[in-house]
């Protein structure tokens, strides 16, 4: 979510280049001449800013998923740098070529997110922003068919549709990620069932460290990648358990082989001590109650166990639509 509002903060950065030509700041220091009218624009700091929003544009894969409207925007820009370079004032025209570009770039964002969100089938998570977006996305579709859509009417309905979006998505991806930790935590039980802290020390510590890492991504708002790390803690987990209990089943199966090769030989030395007792010491063999080895101590497998917290903390989704909300206001003010 947060990236989602910085990248959208980004855009009305480069909006108040071409917007009012001055910031509260400005218009303090020289209250005698505040610049009222965009046309009063530098032509340098126009194309400055429309070079941003191109970039933008760019950044989101407007070549290859929406060539034919880059194109379009592309022709106005080069039409417009034609005049620039004759010294005639753009910053009017300039405004409305840059807010196509950033539409371009909000809609490919609202686009690629509802695909991911279609793909989940997880939207009622979010129903009513996402039926929100859906219709915002509509609309742009049609605005893009107007010839006479302006610019800002498109940056509009982009901007409103790519927040919307992208704020159910955040929101499934924290639904998969808070699900896949229950999951890892639920193997981890099993691991430790079978002391795997204890019996493969490493890749358990490395399990572990998985989900601590996922925590503090998801504390980040980074849901992707910390569903990544769960699922990674999870197989390895998974796979610590059924390495340990494959080593104890094949422990368990030799120490039975023992014990019937012990129980042969001693019903053969019983037969023997009947046979031929033994009545004199012999060297080599030991007293009965000689201790051939120290006594030897254990890690006690319990503390080998990791704790790990049953929820991981992030930020509530009421305040996610929030955040939404009042950037929406925001956009509508402007």
């Amino acid at each position: 979510m947060k990236k989602i509002v910085v990248s959208a903060l980004s855009i009305l950065l480069i909006l108040s280049f071409v917007s009012c030509g001055s910031t509260p700041e400005d218009e303090n220091e020289n209250p005698s001449a505040p610049i009222t009218n965009v046309d009063e624009l530098d032509n340098a700091a126009v194309l400055e800013a429309l070079s941003n929003a191109r970039k933008l544009a760019i950044e989101s894969g407007a070549e290859t998923s929406e060539a034919d409207k880059l194109a379009a925007i592309d022709k106005l820009y080069a039409d417009i740098k034609e005049k620039a370079d004759q010294d005639v004032k753009i910053a009017s025209e300039g405004k409305d070529i840059a807010d196509r570009y950033l539409a371009l770039s909000a809609y490919i964002s609202a686009k690629d997110a509802k695909a991911k969100i279609d793909d989940t089938e997880m939207f009622s998570l979010a129903q009513s922003l996402y039926d929100d977006g859906c219709a915002a996305l509509d609309e742009l579709e049609e605005l893009y068919n107007d010839p006479e859509a302006t610019g800002a009417q498109l940056l509009s309905k982009a901007t409103t549709a790519s927040s919307c979006l992208n704020t159910v998505l955040v929101t499934i991806y924290r639904k998969i990620a808070t699900d896949e930790r229950k999951d890892a935590l639920e193997t981890k039980k099993d691991a430790d069932s079978v002391k795997a802290g204890v019996a493969m020390k490493a890749k358990y510590n490395e399990a572990v460290n998985c989900i601590k890492d996922g925590d503090a991504l998801y504390a980040r708002q980074n849901t992707p990648k910390a569903y990544e790390s769960y699922n990674k803690a999870k197989v390895m987990f998974e796979e610590l358990f059924e390495e340990v209990t494959a080593k104890r089943e094949a422990a368990l199966k030799a120490i039975e082989e023992a014990k019937k090769k012990v129980a042969a030989v001693e019903e053969i030395a019983e037969i023997a001590d009947q046979e031929a007792p033994i009545t004199e010491p012999v060297e080599g063999i030991e007293d009965e109650d000689t201790v051939l080895l120290e006594e030897d101590t254990y890690e006690d497998p319990a503390e080998a166990e990791a704790e790990l917290p049953e929820t991981v903390e992030g930020n509530p989704l009421d305040q996610v639509e929030n955040v939404v909300s009042d950037f929406l206001e925001g956009v509508d003010a402007k």
